[in-house]
């Protein structure tokens, strides 16, 4: 198995011929604009490995069992039961009609269950997609039988009867082969194809023996419930066999499709879980933060800042991005980024009720620049309600020194320096500052009553 080079315990779903890396779910891009999914390195498509870690089927026989476990399936089952009980019961022609149709609509529901599981679909498909086809499926069944027949019939002209019974053995454990076949093929040529069969069966190993075991045990147990039910209750004890037929006939094929679905790589397809899929689309937002993880990893540092910009195009006030594009800066000690996107940043820890943050962000940029002053008025404020909040009123003094000559023009000035007061009258011999910083808010006060 592979596994992938930036989750070294998870199991790789994707590779990139260009990069020569393997990849997880997570590691690639999967954005709906492409038509394939890409890699974040190179921007090339990646090749599907098909559906990572896939449990052999016996392990989940739980779930086999459960599979036609949903009210439509169960209704299919108790109809087509009781009109097949009926349909026998009644005789002649109306009866062999009644059965032929109930016959074919069950065979093609099976077929479709065999096909969806195979292609990684874990649910029983809509009853609706049974009523149109099963004929064509009954005659090529028909067909494949009655060829299957002349061969047997053939190889016991030319090489006697020994050989015809080992042939007819044959064709007997080949038969959920030949229905696999037809299913995947949808022709009779690959179904009936003794080198196609043949090939299969060497292929799925000592899991499609297994596959044998349990229909074999199924079969047998449908026998003896005949032989347990009262023959008095000749109607009761057809339904009730028919219902535990059809109920094993659609478990048997789900059990094929995911034999198929299991030895994918081996059979040269790829597949991928219904609930693994990347139609399970991520967000704009794990998307973006999934390259950035790559591109960090990678030391592409700059493409991982371009990635993370252009994210806040598409990802709106979220704290977890914009705490992540922060802790990014930090990390690669970009003062200049920082501070332009502190604007929005303390918007949003604003709107999400998280104002105690605020110190220490203030604190991370300082270890990174002891003299940092951020270039927005706004944020030098904002910052400095942070930080006399939490008690840190010598760097409310540092935030807000010089703010009216810096700018003159800011309209928070006098609720800034009521502030700068109040941090100054809480440190030691600064009360003299402190009240000729009440004394310029009172000049800013009667200048702006003039104004």
């Amino acid at each position: 198995m592979e596994y992938c080079k930036y989750h070294p315990l998870t199991a790789a779903t994707y590779h990139c011929e260009h990069c020569q890396i393997s990849l997880c779910d997570h590691c690639i891009d999967d954005d709906p604009e492409y038509p394939e999914p890409r890699c974040f390195v190179c921007g090339g498509e990646v090749d599907s490995l098909g559906s990572a870690d896939i449990a052999p089927f016996w392990r989940r026989l739980d779930s086999a069992f459960q599979y036609p476990m949903n009210k439509q399936t169960i209704l299919l089952i108790m109809i087509a039961s009781v009109l097949t009980s009926i349909g026998a019961f009644i005789g002649g022609i109306t009866g062999f009609c009644i059965s032929l149709a109930i016959t074919a609509i069950t065979t093609k529901y099976s077929f479709l269950c065999l096909q969806g599981t195979t292609m990684g679909v874990l649910r029983a498909p809509d009853m609706n997609e049974a009523f149109s086809g099963g004929f064509k499926i009954i005659w090529h069944i028909i067909v494949i039988l009655i060829v299957i027949s002349l061969m047997i019939s053939g190889v016991e002209r030319v090489f006697g009867g020994l050989v015809a019974v080992l042939f007819l053995i044959f064709w007997i454990v080949c038969l959920p082969a030949v229905f696999i076949n037809y299913a995947r093929f949808e022709d009779i040529g690959p179904a009936i194809n003794p080198i196609e069969i043949g090939r299969l069966v060497v292929t799925l190993g000592s899991a499609y023996l297994l596959l044998l075991l349990f229909i074999t045990i199924m079969m047998a147990s449908v026998g003896t419930l005949h032989e347990i039910l009262d023959e008095q209750f000749y109607f009761f004890s057809a339904v009730l066999q028919s219902i535990v037929s059809y109920y094993y006939l659609i478990v048997i094929f789900h059990l094929m499709g995911y034999l198929i679905f299991q030895k994918q790589k081996a059979l040269g397809f790829s597949s991928r879980l219904e609930s693994s899929t990347p139609s399970d689309q991520r967000s704009e937002k794990n998307r973006v933060l999934s390259k950035v993880d790559i591109l960090t990893k990678e030391g592409d540092f700059e493409g991982a800042l371009a990635t993370f910009k252009q994210g806040t195009k598409v990802v709106i006030n979220d704290y977890d991005f914009y705490s992540r594009f922060f802790d990014f800066l930090c990390g690669i000690k970009r003062i200049k980024e920082i501070d332009n996107l502190l604007v929005d940043y303390l918007a949003i820890l604003k709107n999400y009720g998280r104002e105690n943050l605020l110190t220490t962000v203030y604190q991370r940029i300082l270890l990174l620049d002891k003299q940092y002053v951020p270039a927005s008025p706004e944020v030098r404020y904002q910052l400095a309600l942070g930080c006399f909040d939490s008690g840190k009123s010598l760097f409310v003094v540092k935030l807000l020194n010089g703010l009216h000559r810096d700018f003159p023009d800011y309209k928070e000035l006098i609720p800034a320096y009521e502030l700068m007061a109040k941090a100054l009258d809480d440190l030691p011999n600064k009360k003299h500052q402190a009240e000729k910083f009440r004394g310029l808010v009172q000049q800013l006060k009667e200048a702006s009553t003039q104004d």
